[in-house]
């Protein structure tokens, strides 16, 4: 793969353990394993499972494909991922806001 001579930052990519497992916001949880996104909705107590299409890890976001609803392809992407590995902000696009994250 190119991608490691390409960089010239020198910050190391993201990787799946920044994402892995399970995060809190105020309007829910959502849970991340290389196969699903896990999310329950807070105020209802709905859980919806989402495939997986891909991870994609830059030096500074996550983008994470999956499948909604309708089969369709769809992405959100993670970012101002905490040293501690405490908190990520979801990046605000055309599926949802922007969102902070920590680990519960």
């Amino acid at each position: 793969m190119a991608i490691g001579a390409l960089s010239c930052t020198g910050a190391a990519a993201l990787s799946f353990e920044n994402i892995n497992g399970k995060w809190c916001t105020q309007g829910g949880s959502e849970q991340f394993d290389k196969e699903n996104l896990v999310a329950i909705v807070a105020a209802t107590g709905d859980r919806r499972i989402y495939p997986i299409v891909s991870y994609d890890y830059q030096s500074d976001m996550i983008r994470v494909t999956w499948k909604n609803e309708k089969g369709e392809n769809v992405h959100t992407d993670f970012s101002e991922f905490s040293r501690n590995g405490r908190r990520m902000v979801q990046v605000p696009n055309e599926v949802g806001p922007r969102r902070e994250f920590y680990r519960c």
